[in-house]
């Protein structure tokens, strides 16, 4: 039988920049992970490792590290699972998070950061223009006209935007932009809800020619709201307009020439066939498109990654350095923006050549899923001495829950149902099959073999006749380890909260040691032109003047 080995800090850090592929996983909650992490780990909570893992860190072969906070053993159990998951070479942080920072390395608050820090190196390579909050209200008390684009997907644009501003998300933009701005000369702003996905979506822009004077907001919706200015709530207006079938082609021909331009590689289908079936590489296949184009039709086995939110928050997709990454677009032109933008991250990234007719060819990357195995539903009353265990989010507990159940985590299970006798009658209660069903192979694994689970939602529960009750102080923050408090209510009116994250997210560069600063910004450095970038600036500010 092989057991994993534990490695130190200063060896997983440099493993991080040794040229070798490796996956730093935390299998530490959300909320754990939000207040300090390595700046290149990947989180993928305990409670959902067997199903996402294989997604994260596709091939077996990977040096996998996996780390938690040093005293729950959540990363050792995790590592000799995937040792009988069949990864390879499984290694877990010795010391865990504290251990880190006993040798002296930084852990970094937030979420998304090295996205977050490569905005801001953006920013500063391409002297990317912005706009203050007052400066675009008086523009717009004045009546003047300008294109105010919402860079974020829509579920995002609805919750708060800049009054008037139109969803069309980062990823989308050299799709659908062309609808958005007829004017060549009409002043174009790029919002988001903080920094990073205006400059982003700004410089997109700027890349793709258009000739406009282009801006970022400074700060977003929060230093809208800063600037003691109303938002707007509940906006449904986004940019639809695709191109036909002939714009598509068109696309396909320019996609080829921004890509020269920007050395970014396309790859064939039989050498995308041959990465896949790689055994000693990691290979991601990820679909750019928008969530209706993917669900009509997506090759089998690629993985949804909305292009602005792969530039935004890679690491919730890309969890290997190192790993090669195939990109897939039906028109092409948005997977070869995505991954100039992967690439001066310092990614190695590729753009699938062809059209839809081509991806029924490609094998897929993924091992089939093995099935949740489903709970009886437990019959109604329950037993007196029924054990009840909500496995939902801390905050849909808090909201609402069966009266007498037990608000647990799946690292817990063992601890909770340490005194229960195994003859007793466990019910689950859950939202996520996939954290349902490996709750339940814990528990079973304890000798509990009573086990049931309570569908439905709060309200299906009353209308069964359970009682359903709320607790907003349950669990304590400190023992809501899934929710992510560092980020939560800065949208919701809590001004010095979005000054905390706003100095965190301009701080990010600063706090960067040499080796983050090569590993992010190599590839940055290695597209950038500085002339190049000054000719196009005093162009625009001819153009805006």
């Amino acid at each position: 039988m092989r057991f994993p080995s534990p490695v130190n800090a200063s060896t997983a850090k440099a493993w991080l920049s040794d040229g070798q592929e490796l996956a730093l996983v935390d299998v530490r909650e959300a909320g754990e992970f939000a207040s300090g992490h390595p700046l290149f780990a990947t989180s993928l909570p305990f409670g959902l490792l067997e199903a996402k893992l294989p997604v994260l860190v596709p091939s077996t072969a990977c040096r996998t590290v996996f780390m938690d906070d040093g005293y729950s053993q959540r990363a050792e159990r995790a590592a000799e699972i995937a040792l009988r998951l069949g990864y390879l070479e499984v290694f877990f942080l010795d010391g865990g998070v504290g251990g880190w920072q006993r040798s002296g390395l930084s852990l970094f608050e937030g979420v998304f950061v090295p996205s977050k820090a490569f905005g801001e190196l953006v920013e500063e390579a391409f002297s990317v223009p912005h706009v203050s909050p007052e400066e675009l209200n008086r523009w717009q008390q004045e009546g003047r006209k300008l294109v105010l684009l919402d860079g974020r997907p829509l579920d995002e644009h609805r919750r708060m935007n800049i009054p008037g501003s139109i969803c069309l998300p980062n990823g989308e933009l050299a799709y659908r932009a062309g609808a958005a701005i007829p004017d060549p000369l009409v002043p174009v702003v790029v919002h988001c809800a903080g920094r990073t996905r205006s400059i982003i979506g700004a410089q997109i822009l700027r890349d793709l020619g258009f000739p406009n004077p282009i801006f970022a907001l400074e700060n977003g919706t929060q230093g809208w709201a800063l600037a003691g200015l109303d938002l707007e709530r509940g906006s449904d207006r986004a940019v639809q307009e695709a191109p036909s079938e002939h714009g598509k082609a068109e696309m396909h021909a320019r996609a080829r020439s921004l890509a020269e331009g920007w050395k970014v590689p396309f790859v064939d289908v039989a050498t995308a066939n041959s990465w896949v079936g790689d055994e000693t590489r990691t290979t991601y296949l990820l679909d750019v498109r928008g969530d209706a184009e993917f669900h009509a039709h997506h090759i089998e086995g690629a993985t949804h990654a909305p292009g602005g939110q792969l530039i935004q928050s890679t690491d919730q997709w890309v969890a290997v350095r190192r790993a090669r990454i195939v990109l897939i677009d039906d028109a092409g032109i948005r997977a070869v923006v995505v991954a100039r933008y992967l690439s001066m991250m310092g990614l190695d990234c590729h753009v699938l050549a062809g059209a839809e007719d081509v991806w029924g060819d490609i094998v897929s990357p993924l091992p089939p899923r093995s099935a949740v195995p489903e709970l009886p539903h437990v019959p109604l009353p329950f037993p007196d001495d029924a054990v009840i265990l909500d496995v939902r989010p801390s905050m849909a507990y808090r909201l609402a829950h069966v009266a007498g159940a037990q608000w647990v985590l799946r690292h817990q299970l063992g601890d909770r149902l340490s005194r229960v006798p195994k003859t007793a009658v466990v019910v689950l209660c859950g939202q996520d099959a996939d954290v349902v069903g490996l709750a339940a192979g814990d528990i079973n694994a304890l000798g509990f073999h009573n086990l049931f689970e309570v569908a439905g939602t709060a309200a299906s529960w009353r209308e069964a006749g359970l009682e359903v009750v709320s607790t907003p102080e349950q669990p304590s923050d400190a023992e809501a380890l899934d929710f992510v408090f560092f980020t939560h209510d800065r949208h919701s009116g809590n001004l010095e909260a979005a000054r905390r994250y706003l100095s965190w997210e301009t701080g990010l560069v600063g706090r960067l040691d040499a080796a983050e600063q090569l590993e992010l910004g190599r590839g940055l450095r290695a597209r950038t032109n500085p002339f190049a970038i000054a000719q196009q600036n005093e162009k625009r500010l001819s153009n805006a003047g």
